[in-house]
């Protein structure tokens, strides 16, 4: 009984916290701007992820590092279409055709933006970080204007 209040609870709030009652439709953007967009947002993951295993990661091993990197992958890859409502709002204040460059400047905001140092505390405190399989370091190997958002 305390289970299923809890996950009603859960429920609720995750509703409640969406601010939406559809699905958000997808939002496409040119191969360019897609590409400057998932660089600078893996980049600015990374660099987090970086600065966080300097203060945090000395008891992990080198595949629990990897893996943490597959997390910002997957992470990017996940909330995708939440990260093209925020863009479409930021290209239209513009007031002008977007370029390359502010695209670029929208995806290094996001991946300053998004606090994913709590993620990877979380995980380790945890032992949450997911065992390393082949899909994992195929998403890895891919560059990281070829990996897929769809």
């Amino acid at each position: 009984m305390k289970l299923m209040v809890l996950c009603v609870l859960a429920m609720m709030v995750t509703v409640a916290m969406c601010r939406r009652w559809h699905f958000v439709p997808h939002t496409h953007v040119a191969r360019p701007f897609e590409v400057a967009l998932k660089v600078q947002i893996i980049a600015g993951f990374d660099r987090k992820l970086v600065a966080w295993l300097q203060r945090h990661g000395r008891h992990l091993s080198a595949i629990q590092k990897k893996s943490l990197y597959f997390v910002n992958r997957r992470y990017m890859q996940t909330h995708w279409q939440a990260y093209m409502v925020w863009i479409a709002k930021q290209v239209a204040k513009l007031g002008r055709a977007p370029t390359v460059n502010d695209y670029s400047r929208i995806g290094a905001e996001i991946g300053r933006r998004i606090p994913l140092e709590v993620t990877y505390s979380f995980l380790v405190r945890r032992n949450l970080i997911p065992r390393m399989r082949q899909f994992m370091r195929d998403l890895i190997a891919k560059p990281v204007q070829d990996i897929p958002i769809r």
